[in-house]
C-alpha cells in the first residue's frame, strides 16, 4: 500500500496536482491559515488547487509574489511582474471566504500591488491578531519574537521552522504551511518540484 501511495504521489507531482492527505483532511477542523511565500510564477496554479480544496478563511504570504522576476535586480522587468501578480492575485482573490495579507518582500511593488487588489491587505511586516492568536509576519526572518504565537517569514532557506518556547516559526519558503486555529496545529505542503530552480535559488541555496 505505501508504494502505491508513493507513486500516487509522485505522479500528482509531475503534473503539478497538490498531494493532500486523508489524515488532513479529516483531521483538520479550521478555521485555517495558509502561510505561502517567495511564489515564483509557474506554480500558482498548484497554489489555486490547495486553495480550491482546502478553502482557508485567512490566507498570508510573506512576500515575493513573482519570485522568478527578482523585480529589485531586474527593474526592467516590471511588465512580466505586474502580469504575474496579476494572475496571482486574481486566483488567490476568487476564494470569497478568505481574509487576505500581502506582506511585501524585497522583489514586489507596492503601487502594483495596491492597484491590483480588490480586498487584500498590504503590510511590509507587522503584528496581527487572527483568532485570539498573535503573529508576527514579515519577508524577513525576525528575532526575539518571545511574546507572539506565530512568526511567519520567508525569503531565505534559513532559518528553519522552529519551536521556541511558546512562538512557533514557519518558513514559508521551505514549505506551504497550513495552520489549524482551532488548536494551533501546524501541516505542511511540499511545493512543487522544480520551486527553487524557477526562484533561482536552487544552487546557492540564499535568499535572493
Amino acid at each position: 500500500m505505501k508504494f502505491i501511495k508513493d507513486l500516487y504521489e509522485r505522479l500528482l507531482f509531475m503534473f503539478d496536482y497538490p498531494y493532500i492527505s486523508k489524515e488532513l483532511l479529516d483531521e483538520i477542523k479550521g478555521p485555517i491559515l495558509l502561510h505561502i511565500s517567495d511564489t515564483p510564477v509557474d506554480i500558482y496554479g498548484y497554489i489555486f488547487r490547495i486553495i480550491e480544496i482546502l478553502k482557508p478563511q485567512y490566507i498570508v504570504h510573506t512576500g515575493d509574489m513573482a519570485d522568478n522576476i527578482k523585480l529589485e535586480i531586474y527593474k526592467y522587468k516590471m511588465d512580466s511582474y505586474c502580469k504575474g501578480v496579476a494572475k496571482l492575485i486574481d486566483g488567490v482573490e476568487k476564494n470569497k471566504f478568505s481574509k487576505i495579507y500581502y506582506v511585501l518582500g524585497n522583489h514586489d511593488d507596492y503601487e502594483t500591488v495596491s492597484n491590483l487588489t480588490d480586498r487584500g491587505i498590504i503590510l511590509n511586516d507587522g503584528i496581527l491578531t487572527i483568532e485570539g492568536y498573535t503573529f508576527s509576519v514579515s519577508h524577513y526572518y525576525k528575532e526575539n519574537l518571545n511574546d507572539v504565537d506565530f512568526n511567519l517569514y520567508g525569503h531565505s532557506f534559513e532559518p528553519s521552522h522552529y519551536k521556541k518556547g511558546a512562538t512557533v516559526g514557519l518558513n514559508g519558503l521551505l514549505n506551504i504551511n497550513i495552520i489549524d486555529l482551532s488548536n494551533k496545529r501546524v501541516f505542511q505542503l511540499d511545493y512543487p518540484s522544480g520551486t527553487d530552480t524557477s526562484r533561482g535559488m536552487k544552487l546557492k541555496r540564499i535568499g535572493l
